[in-house]
């Protein structure tokens, strides 16, 4: 445990007094990249920072999910001394972080803290092959050649997933 008055990180909490704090918090500042009211949240609610929702949903797949990156640095950073963030946690659908990633950054960041990029959800397909449909999807809605910055993101993830695996979706 932390030393009094310390929180996690070397974080000093200290939860603004007109916000209130519930169990949703964490999760809404991780997905909206608010890591000091994560910090202090996790504080004050005296939970890990690897916990999940009933869904097995954790701040990291949130953070993944917005390409949260600082909130993203900071959780695998907790793991330096010892394993505290498991990078290869499945929500209820079997989904990893790596499966809610968005952008290759936090991709390379996941990778290079042990995400495995082969596991498969419930669905049986590997992050590649969900972020390879999601953009045949995005596809099959645009009527324009043009692309938007998700898009741009999107296609530089799955090139980065194709180059963990020799260039080609499993």
């Amino acid at each position: 445990m932390s030393p009094p008055g310390e929180g996690f990180g070397g974080f000093q909490a200290r939860p603004s007094p007109s916000a209130e704090i519930d169990a949703s918090t964490p999760f809404v500042a991780a997905g909206d990249g608010d890591l000091e009211l994560l910090q202090a949240s996790i504080e004050q609610l005296g939970i890990s920072p690897n916990a999940a929702d009933s869904n097995g949903f954790t701040f990291l797949h949130a953070a993944c999910g917005y390409c949260r990156v600082e909130v993203i640095e900071w959780l695998l950073g907790l793991n330096k001394d010892s394993t505290i963030i498991d990078v290869n946690a499945r929500d209820c659908d079997g989904d990893t972080p790596l499966h809610h990633c968005d952008d290759a950054v936090s991709a390379k960041m996941l990778i290079e803290a042990g995400a495995d990029d082969q596991q498969k959800n419930e669905e049986g397909q590997t992050p590649l092959e969900v972020k390879e449909e999601e953009l045949e999807e995005e596809d099959g809605e645009n009527d324009s050649d043009s692309d938007d910055e998700d898009r741009v993101k999107l296609k530089e993830l799955v090139a980065y997933l194709k180059s963990l695996s020799g260039g080609e979706s499993v």
